[in-house]
Order: C-alpha cells, then sequence, then structure tokens
C-alpha cells in the first residue's frame, strides 16, 4: 500500500521508511516526472518551491551589500544540499546563532534593525534561515508568502521594464509551487501545472489593471526622503569645478528623454540648469539660498516666433532642478504650483525629485531676458575674489583702456578662443594655484567648465555682468520612436553675459573651439578615447538594438510609471469621480471590479465541448440532425438513433450518417485509436449536410 504523506514530508524531511535506503545520489526524477516513492515526489516539491525563492531573491542582488547576498547563497545552498542528500535540518541551536550572527551584521551595515534598507536585509537573510527550518506544509506556505513579500520591495529601489519581467516570472514559480503543494500525493506533470498557473494569472490580470488605475496613487514615493529622494544625487548640482562635468561626461546614464511636437534643431537645444554666481578663486557655485525670494527675471519673446511644445521624463536625481529647453514661456498646469522659477531663470521644484517624474513645456529659442536689470540686481553678477587672476585681470585692464564697447569686447574675447590655440579636451594638463590664468596663459586645454570659467572671470574684470550656467546640450534622437535622449554626457556649462538693452546673452565659448560639440552634441563612449568627437556609428546593428531597448523602456516610462496621482486625477474628473469623495472612489471600484469579474466568468464558466476529438466529432453530428428537428434522446444509443433518423433523411444523407455512426462505434467501442481513423470521422462529420 502506498504510505500516506505526512506535512513533514512536504519541506524535504526524509520520511523513517527512506532513511535505511542507502544514498540516492543526484537522481533527475526530483526535477520532475514520473516519480517512485515518496521520498522522490518529496524532494521534487522541496526543489521546486527553492527554483521559486531563488528566482524571488535575484533581482534583491543588485540592491543588496555583497556580504548579504553572499550569505544567502550560503544558506540556500546548504538547505539545497540537505535535500540532496537526504539529511534532516540542522540543530535548532545552530539556527538560532545563525540567525543572531545576520541581525548583527545587519546592525553594524546600517547601524539601524528598522528602515527600508536593514529590514529587507533582513528579510532576505531570514527567508534563507526559513529554508534551513521548513519542517511542515505551514512552513511551506509562509516561505511562499515571504517571497510574495519581498518581491513587493524590489520595486522600492527600481521599477524598470527589466525587474517587472523578473518579479512575474518569480510570482509564476511561487504560484506554481503552491500548486504542487495543493496536489499532495498525486504526481502531476510539469506543463500542467504551469498551464493552470498561467490560466490563473491570466484571469487575474484584468482586477490587476483596474487596481493599477484606481488605486489611490502616493503624491511622494513611498519611505520619502529617506527612501529614494535622499538616496538618488546623480547629474549636475550646484557647484562646478574644473574636471566635475568632464567626469560626469564619462557616463552613458539617461538623464531625460524629451519628446517634441516641434523639434528645433540640435545646437539650439540648451537645456538650463543651474546657474552659478559665486567664484571662490577654484570653484563656482550658488551664493541663493534655496528657495530663492527673489522676482524671476523679465522674459520678452518676439513676435511670430515659433514655438516648441515637448514633455519631459525626468529621471530621478534628488535635487530640485527641472531642465527646460530655453527659454520655457509655459508649464504643465500639473507642475504650475509644484514648481517656481528664480531671478536666474532656473525652473525649479518644490520639492527633490525623488521619482522619475513628467512634464509638459512650452519654449521659444527667440527671446530677449532680464533687460530690465538694474545696477543694484547686476552687483551679484560681478563678483570676484580679491588677489585671484593676476594675469586675466591685466588682460582685462589693457582691453578696457581701448575703449571697446562691452559687445565688442565679447567678440573680442570670443575671437581669442578661436584663433590663439585652445584645445578641446576631456584629460587636460593639471593646472596650478590659480587654475583661471593657469588656463588662459599656460595650458589653453580643458573641457567645457574650463572655457566657461575662464571666459566670466575675464568678463567681470571687464565689468561686464557674467555669470556660467550649467544644464545639457544637444542629445541624440531616437529615430525608431521620434524622441530625444539626453544622457549625462550631454552635461555642458556656458556662460551668460549682460548687454545694456540687449538683456542676458548666451555666449557658449566652447562653441568658439569646438564648434563639432554643439553642432554634432557630446561624444560618445568618452572613456575609450583621449580627445576629439566620435558620436559613434549611428547605424551600427548594436546601436539600433540599444536604440529600440530605450524605446520600449521609454514607453514603459510614459505609460506604466508616469501615471502618478496627477494623472489619476485627470482620469476621475474625466469620469465624473470626485477624487476627494472616498465614497465615489469605492463605488467606480466595485463597479470595475464587478465589470471584470463578471466579464471573465462568461468567458470561462461557459459550458465547454468534450476534450475528446471522437466526442466533439459526434456531438456536432448529433446538432446537425437537432437543427433539422430530428433531436437525440437521452436513452439512445448511436444505432437506435440512427435507425430513427434514417427515415427522415434522403438516402444520400441516410448513407452518410450510417457511415459515421459505424466509424463512431468503431472508434469508441471497436478499439480503434488510430489518428487518421479520428480525422476522417471529423471530415465525414463537416461533409454532413443532413
Amino acid at each position: 500500500m502506498k504510505a500516506r504523506a505526512t506535512p513533514a514530508a512536504h519541506a524535504g524531511a526524509v520520511p523513517a521508511r527512506s532513511r535505511a535506503v542507502p544514498r540516492l545520489g543526484w537522481s533527475l526524477q526530483a526535477l520532475g516526472g514520473t516519480l517512485g516513492g515518496q521520498w522522490e515526489r518529496t524532494r521534487r516539491d522541496t526543489l521546486f518551491l527553492m527554483g521559486g525563492v531563488f528566482l524571488s531573491v535575484i533581482p534583491q542582488f543588485a540592491f543588496q551589500p555583497a556580504w548579504v547576498s553572499a550569505t544567502f547563497l550560503l544558506l540556500f545552498f546548504w538547505r539545497f544540499g540537505l535535500v540532496m542528500g537526504g539529511r534532516g535540518a540542522p540543530r535548532t541551536v545552530v539556527r538560532l546563532l545563525a540567525a543572531v550572527a545576520c541581525a548583527a551584521g545587519v546592525y553594524a551595515q546600517y547601524h539601524s534593525l528598522i528602515g527600508r534598507d536593514p529590514g529587507i536585509s533582513l528579510l532576505v537573510l531570514f527567508l534563507g534561515l526559513k529554508l534551513l527550518e521548513m519542517q511542515a506544509r505551514r512552513d511551506l506556505f509562509v516561505v511562499i508568502f515571504l517571497c510574495f513579500f519581498l518581491l513587493l520591495t524590489t520595486f522600492f529601489h527600481s521599477q524598470s521594464m527589466l525587474v517587472a519581467a523578473m518579479v512575474l516570472t518569480a510570482v509564476f514559480a511561487l504560484v506554481t509551487a503552491m500548486l504542487t503543494i495543493q496536489f499532495a500525493e498525486n504526481a502531476v506533470a510539469v506543463g500542467r501545472r504551469m498551464r493552470m498557473t498561467a490560466k490563473m494569472l491570466l484571469q487575474a490580470a484584468p482586477l490587476a489593471v483596474v487596481l493599477f488605475f484606481v488605486f489611490p496613487r502616493l503624491s511622494t514615493p513611498m519611505w520619502g526622503a529617506e527612501g529614494l529622494a535622499g538616496a538618488a544625487r546623480t547629474g549636475l548640482s550646484e557647484t562646478m569645478s574644473p574636471g566635475s562635468i568632464a567626469e560626469l561626461s564619462q557616463s552613458d546614464e539617461v538623464a531625460f528623454r524629451v519628446q517634441f511636437d516641434t523639434t528645433p534643431a540640435r545646437r539650439a537645444m540648451y537645456w538650463r540648469g543651474p546657474v552659478l554666481d559665486h567664484f571662490d578663486g577654484r570653484a563656482w557655485s550658488t551664493s541663493r539660498v534655496l528657495p530663492y525670494p527673489s522676482v524671476p527675471a523679465s522674459v520678452e519673446i518676439a513676435a511670430g516666433s515659433p514655438r516648441h511644445r515637448y514633455s519631459v521624463t525626468l529621471e530621478p536625481t534628488g535635487q530640485r532642478w527641472l531642465f527646460a529647453l530655453e527659454a520655457p514661456v509655459e508649464i504643465d498646469p500639473a507642475w504650475a504650483a509644484r514648481s517656481a522659477v528664480d531671478d536666474a531663470f532656473t525652473l525649479m521644484a518644490r520639492d527633490e525629485i525623488g521619482q522619475r517624474i513628467r512634464y509638459a513645456m512650452v519654449s521659444s529659442t527667440d527671446y530677449r531676458l532680464g533687460a530690465d536689470e538694474t545696477a543694484s540686481s547686476l552687483r551679484n553678477w560681478l563678483q570676484l575674489p580679491a588677489g585671484t587672476s593676476p594675469r586675466t585681470r591685466a588682460l582685462a585692464a589693457r582691453w578696457r583702456a581701448e575703449g571697446l564697447a562691452p559687445a565688442a569686447l565679447v567678440d573680442r574675447a570670443l575671437r581669442m578662443f578661436a584663433e590663439q590655440p585652445f584645445r578641446y579636451t576631456l584629460r587636460p594638463p593639471l593646472l596650478d594655484q590659480d587654475p583661471v590664468d593657469g588656463f588662459l596663459f599656460d595650458t589653453r586645454a580643458g573641457f567645457c567648465e574650463h572655457f566657461a570659467s575662464a571666459f566670466v572671470v575675464l568678463m567681470r574684470a571687464l565689468d561686464i555682468p557674467a555669470r556660467v550656467v550649467t544644464g545639457y546640450q544637444g542629445g541624440e534622437r531616437n529615430a525608431l520612436d521620434d524622441y530625444w535622449i539626453v544622457r549625462q554626457s550631454d552635461a555642458h556649462a556656458w556662460t551668460e553675459v549682460w548687454i545694456e538693452g540687449r538683456g542676458w546673452l548666451r555666449v557658449d565659448p566652447t562653441g568658439a573651439v569646438a564648434p563639432e560639440r554643439i553642432e554634432r552634441g557630446a561624444p560618445r563612449n568618452l572613456g575609450a578615447i583621449a580627445d576629439g568627437f566620435d558620436v559613434g556609428d549611428e547605424s551600427s546593428f548594436w546601436h539600433r538594438v540599444s536604440l529600440r531597448i530605450d524605446g520600449i523602456t521609454h514607453g514603459w516610462n510614459q505609460w506604466v510609471l508616469s501615471y502618478d496621482d496627477q494623472r489619476q486625477r485627470g482620469l476621475f474628473g474625466a469620469l465624473g469621480v470626485d477624487f476627494g469623495d472616498w465614497r465615489e472612489l469605492a463605488g467606480l471600484f466595485a463597479s470595475l471590479s464587478m465589470l471584470v469579474i463578471g466579464g471573465c466568468a462568461l468567458l470561462t464558466l461557459h459550458p465547454r465541448l468534450p476534450r475528446d476529438p471522437v466526442e466533439r466529432a459526434w456531438s456536432e453530428f448529433c446538432d446537425k440532425l437537432a437543427a433539422c428537428g430530428i433531436p437525440r434522446e437521452q436513452h439512445e444509443t448511436a444505432w437506435q438513433f440512427h435507425e430513427r433518423s434514417r427515415r427522415l433523411l434522403d438516402d444520400e444523407s441516410s448513407a452518410q450518417a450510417r457511415r459515421i455512426v459505424k466509424l463512431y462505434n468503431d472508434l469508441r467501442y471497436g478499439g480503434l485509436d488510430g489518428g487518421a481513423d479520428v480525422r476522417h470521422l471529423r471530415r465525414s462529420v463537416a461533409r454532413f449536410r443532413p
């Protein structure tokens, strides 16, 4: 008689009967198929569950300390070895000491056991420990539910499409493992279990879609500033020193993506970011305190000038800058109350950008900025530290003595950069204690921040108000999906000078030395080249593949991750639902849920035809006769039904019916099982026209 399964058997414990059996080794039967003995059945179930556990932890490896991942793998393969070797779980004291050691390690890493990161690390480690103590059926379900919770925490770190696919794969494996446990002693083929899991998940998918659109969205990232906003600080900052942007430009990481209604020329794509006013002799910074209390600079748009409408999908930065094409004239109403413009015409969010956001803008590249500035408002843009850059100041004094107008002095400085042997390079020589004098008169080689810094210092020495503007310039067009990718390698620094009657004018001294940087965009793969420009072979196969992958990612960001509380409010408003009334929200959710569940019921609960192809063909034959007014009685055999129906049919139809009934009886009761005979029956029924 077959031994009855015990709860412990489902966890990989070895029944007493099998302990007397010699080591079974590494049996392929453990992975599925026809199994010999309850011990093999138990081992297969445990390994199947461990596969789902491993898939659940894989997405966490990229976000956990290396020692946490290594410790989990040690615990996992410890249990794996015990299952394959037929040994029992370790003693309680061993598991207790391991748990204390894991908790101590997490505390040493984070100096706390409370919070997002220490909590997830503890969950990963304790999941590994739980594998070592599985003894009962209840433990299996505890492990599965821990895995579901761990998969949820994966989205605290990343919500990319790849992570979503990995989580969905793990969910599929875990649900299949649950079905495996429910089958108890019955050995069901792996393929059948997977089909059942797929069917269950497909039935649940419509309800998940309803929850996605209806469940209230959070206006701030989960776990607040401690979670995402405080952790991600990439891209530009409010300081600039020689080499800072050159280092940033080594990265191909995406800063933001832009989708235009009308696209400007690449050379006009200046994405304005932090504006720097204070110079200490080596580095630039802003002396203003956020939020800036000053009145925004006035901007005048030329009559009839083209306006560019576009949407920006900005990656999380941990900063407050909202990058916009110069010069922004309109912003998405949803962001109008959550952003502000300062006196340097910098667009800023009220809060740090801790998650991916999307906002719409309208900009014009033909504008006049700050034409009504006063001597008081310009004083801050003339600051220079005392005793610095003596050779630059001496050059400025000689130029001032010539009596040239400010605009002529600006042109002269640009000619100096263009005509003298200045060189654009990502690996400039080291500068001495005075980087401006060293760059202008000695090395004459540098990146965009060297040119911008030296130009502004020279202008201020000439008593011309000037400032450094940082941001991004250009971008890469993804022609496959018609949008632009702005990467960290597109980071750039340029300048603005104030000319009376004309306001603030953009002057890019880098363009005087390396015009290809402005025309063609930033070089790609900068770490592999010493100097010059190499935008890469945009027609290469791998480049097209990368753009296609980025296009898929962009679509995921637009349609899934960009569905925030503002877009949800807009959706509810279009449906006539008050977002602030929980009763209306509950009614909407209940209505949509009943509609979805009812639709699934109509598709899945209808009467099904027999799976047997012979019975399907016979049912179709009976339906055709019933349509002619000859329904089959329940007590009739096939031949009795034929004898009654042949008197009502013409000779040809009666002969066809006789052949069909004879073939059906032979297949059903005569022992025939050939595929050709089944196909012949189906063709005969299909041709039957009573």
